[in-house]
């Protein structure tokens, strides 16, 4: 059931799919586009036909691609304009059947959808039907009855979850987290499917066909319950036990054949599809390559010769160089995998970064390269070998089939770029940080002790937790967390530049340099560290400034401080000080929870407050300490805390899943001041 969405326009109609496209294989043509339905795109059919056909096709039974429609390539300051029509996922299906009473001996079709929705592989199973039912009844009115399909699909009862709800869900244990939504949204559609049919029977009653037929539909409807076997009345007792909310249940209804749909609830704004950012990391996470006589880039080897190729393409995709990835062979949804999971890299897990999926091609071939070559930072999937004989094409190209990527040969050195005093940071930098763990990556390999820095120790980390089998959203928090440091030091480089930043709060900025908990960033505390971490990443902060995705960030901080709940602190930074620092003194901390029992109230500040204590990451764990300190005021506040974090739907989840010792000095603590 289509979905109403508000606009300036006032109300409209969102639709689940937008357009059902159709192409097929022509002997003589090429590559076609048949059907569009229900009305052209507006995009060149030629090219959408290329798009749903991709190479090699004809060389297997089936295939899966993806791409975008109406993306724009930004201008020469790099920023998108936000007019225009939205941007388009596209799952497009194609197959090959083999048939020797026809030319070439086999019949080559693709079907795809069209839509506004990030979590497009919902629809894989109706396309696998659908496009049978075009081999069988190749007409216009297949198409026509999948588009009515798709969109009859009920999302009214799905929660629209904010930004905050979505994050604390992402990483709840608790699978019945926002319980009370669903259940409140359930409620509302059965009161109106109740008042409809009671106004349906209410219109039997003054027509006599119709009180004969509702007499015998209910005479029908008794005999079922008494047998038992009533479907309504079952669905509406395990309608809200034992679901997992991160998931939300419905079903799409195709030629008479029922297809069960779980819409993920936890998508953040640059994940599309299902995507394995875990496979792009341990097909590209290989040896070292071999130190060569080459200029080192300063925006993509952030280690000189001994970067590590994730960091070479993080590098890469946070300074919007053009990125290819290469699968000569394989199959065309496979290498769109790995440029999903690009963007997903890119953008900190797919939530702190914009702007990769509007320059992402997850499949494109030689016939879309002007496209390709309008944007100044693509990231694209390949699979014509014909790509890595043009190194002007690409800035960096990554071989899928070897797991190596390499840097162009014909990527210039920025101008105004100084290697020496470029150099002196990154061995300052290098020489002062060590470290936690007893043997680094590089050492494993044989590198410089030199070489063991941040960007390494992030790496050991991701490739620790992938050996020890962690799941995709806990290597996505991972690289979430390592992308928000890395932007936290880019408003402190500006403001030491510059003096100003439209990436953070000029007053928070200039009192992190001085004791206290106001301070802006989210790295270690002290000055010393915060410099050392900046004079490591320059170049790559330099490369970052200007991009699409820096001009999306000054736009969210903006939009963010006028919509935030709580003001006038940083809640990651104290959260970050109470699970981290071991230097605060009794002040310090008292300060933190009593700016927090101050600004933190009403039921939103509540959830904003959440958001920032996931509970994959210990969950309420660096508040509840303050119920051990010494000091009665600061265990005052922290039983305040808690009271108001119980009394919000989701904190009350978070209390309760907290360590028993913790729930038992919470209980104790409340009890005692309530009497005193």
């Amino acid at each position: 059931m289509a979905t109403s969405i508000a606009s300036g326009d006032g109300d409209v109609q969102e639709r689940n799919v937008e357009y059902i496209l159709l192409a097929e294989f022509d002997i003589d043509q090429g590559a076609i586009l048949k059907h569009q339905y229900p009305r052209p795109t507006g995009a060149d059919d030629s090219h959408l036909a290329e798009l749903m056909l991709p190479d090699g096709a004809h060389d297997r039974e089936s295939d899966w691609t993806m791409f975008f429609l109406n993306q724009r390539a930004p201008d020469d300051d790099g920023r998108v304009p936000d007019d225009g029509p939205p941007l388009l996922h596209v799952l497009n299906l194609v197959r090959t059947k083999h048939d020797k009473e026809v030319r070439r001996g086999a019949i080559v079709k693709a079907m795809a959808v069209c839509t506004r929705h990030r979590f497009i592989h919902i629809y894989q199973a109706i396309l696998m039907l659908a496009l049978e039912n075009y081999y069988r009844v190749p007409t216009v009115d297949t198409l026509a009855e999948l588009y009515t399909s798709v969109n009859q699909m009920d999302l009214s009862c799905m929660p629209q979850l904010s930004r905050h709800e979505t994050t604390i869900l992402r990483f709840s244990d608790d699978q019945n987290m926002f319980e009370e939504r669903f259940t409140q949204l359930e409620g509302g559609r059965r009161l109106a499917d109740t008042l409809s049919r009671d106004a349906e029977r209410l219109e039997a009653l003054h027509n006599p066909a119709l009180a004969e037929l509702a007499a015998s539909a209910s005479e029908e409807s008794a005999m079922t319950s008494r047998r038992g076997t009533a479907p309504d009345s079952g669905r509406a007792r395990g309608s809200t036990r034992n679901k997992d909310r991160r998931f939300f249940d419905t079903e799409i209804v195709y030629s008479g054949v029922k297809l069960p749909i779980r819409v993920p609830m936890t998508v953040y704004p640059e994940e599309i599809s299902d995507f394995s950012l875990i496979q792009l990391l341990t097909t590209f996470a290989g040896a070292l390559q071999a130190p060569s006589s080459k200029t080192t880039h300063p925006h993509l080897e952030s280690s000189g010769q001994y970067t590590h190729p994730i960091i070479l393409l993080m590098n890469g995709l946070l300074t919007q160089k053009r990125v290819i990835f290469l699968g000569h062979g394989k199959p065309a949804g496979e290498v769109a995998n790995y440029v999903l999971a690009a963007v997903a890299l890119g953008s900190g897990g797919g939530g702190v970064l914009r702007g990769f999926a509007n320059r992402a091609f997850p499949y494109t071939n030689l016939t879309n390269l002007d496209t390709l070559l309008s944007f100044s930072g693509y990231i694209a999937g390949v699979t014509n070998p014909a790509f890595e004989e043009h190194p002007e094409w690409w800035d960096l190209l990554c071989n899928i089939n070897t797991g190596k990527i390499t840097v162009s040969p014909a990527l210039a050195v920025p101008s105004g770029s100084h290697a020496k005093s470029q150099a002196d940071s990154l061995r300052r930098s290098l020489d002062s940080v060590s470290l936690s763990r007893n043997r680094s990556f590089s050492s494993r390999e044989g590198k410089p002790d030199k070489w063991n820095n941040l960007d390494t120790e992030f790496i050991q980390d991701l490739m620790l937790a992938i050996e020890r089998h962690y799941g995709e959203v806990a290597i996505r928090a991972k690289v979430e967390n390592y992308v928000r440091r890395f932007m936290s030091l880019v408003p402190l480089y500006e403001f030491e530049r510059s003096g100003s930043t439209l990436l953070g709060d000029p007053a928070h900025i200039a009192a992190s340099d001085k004791p206290g908990i106001d301070g802006y960033s989210i790295s270690p505390g002290d000055k010393e560290s915060r410099d050392h971490d900046i004079a490591f990443y320059q170049s790559r902060i330099e490369g970052f400034i200007g991009t699409q995705a820096y001009h999306n960030a000054q736009s969210d901080y903006q939009s963010m401080q006028s919509s935030s709940f709580i003001r006038g602190i940083d809640i990651a930074h104290m959260v970050y000080c109470l699970r981290n620092s071991t230097n605060l003194d009794v002040n310090e901390v008292e300060a933190i929870y009593k700016r927090l029992d101050e600004q933190v109230v009403t039921d939103d500040q509540v959830t904003e407050l959440l958001a920032s204590l996931p509970q994959s990451q210990g969950g309420l764990q660096p508040l509840a300490y303050g119920f051990y300190h010494p000091s009665p005021s600061i265990r005052l506040y922290t039983v305040r805390l808690f009271e108001k974090i119980e009394g919000n739907q989701a904190g009350a989840r978070y209390v309760r899943s907290t360590n028993f010792f913790h729930q038992c000095a919470f209980s104790n603590l409340r009890y005692a001041f309530s009497c005193s």
